[in-house]
């Protein structure tokens, strides 16, 4: 046997003032809700950058401390190395001054001794180079020309040995110590003043380098092609 449908009484589907009131309960609530959960997160996301920004300052500190003694650091090794360059340089003057001085005093020394060793070794000398240019030029001649006063020491250490192709050539108007040795189309000056002048020279300060001049624009350049010839 089947049963009818019966359909549900129609004061149930008109709202009672209960069901209003349970409606504007669970709106408030859901309101309610929303709102704490919207503070939540704000409160939340609030002391969690504020954790964040401490952890962040306190690592960052410690990196500035860090980054503060390197500087430091560098600071001070800086200033010992432009210490110890002044230092050189100031060091490096000195040298080069006690250098200067040296050098001078070495050319007046031997300025003022060189006419003392000249007369002791001038002799000898010339006649060593008499000994080596006989053995040379043999068999020729040479004629010796100097002051009589450096004849004298020539002949002074030549004694017992002359050699009969030595001419001797007394010239008063040469100075005492210096000598020509001649022959047949040539000859040679053994000359002290020179040795000197060399020997101070070397012995003066270098001088300071010179920038050289830079060749003019209009310089004309020489050509590489063939000159033009007519026919």
């Amino acid at each position: 046997m089947s049963n009818r449908f019966r359909p549900p009484p129609l004061a149930l589907f008109y709202a009672s003032p209960d069901a209003d009131h349970a409606r504007a309960l669970a709106a408030a609530r859901d309101q309610g809700f929303a709102e704490g959960h919207a503070q939540g997160l704000v409160d939340g996301h609030g002391s969690g950058l504020a954790e964040g920004i401490a952890e962040t300052r306190t690592a960052v500190q410690a990196e500035l401390e860090a980054l503060r003694e390197i500087c430091a650091k560098r600071e001070a090794e800086g200033a010992v190395a432009d210490a110890l360059r002044r230092l050189l340089a100031g060091r490096e003057a000195d040298i080069a001054a006690l250098e200067g001085a040296v050098r001078e005093l070495a050319a007046v020394a031997l300025r003022t001794l060189f006419p003392t060793l000249l007369d002791a070794a001038a002799g000898t000398e010339i006649a060593r180079l008499l000994a080596d240019t006989l053995a040379d030029r043999a068999p020729e001649a040479l004629t010796l020309r100097a002051h009589p006063g450096t004849l004298v020491a020539v002949a002074a250490e030549t004694t017992g040995r002359h050699d009969e192709r030595i001419v001797l050539a007394p010239d008063p108007g040469m100075p005492p110590g210096t000598a020509d040795v001649t022959w047949t189309g040539g000859g040679l000056t053994f000359d002290p003043a020179a040795l000197l002048l060399r020997i101070t020279t070397a012995l003066a300060p270098a001088p300071e380098p010179t920038a050289m001049p830079s060749q003019a624009a209009d310089t004309p350049v020489p050509s590489s092609s063939p000159p033009e010839t007519s026919p």
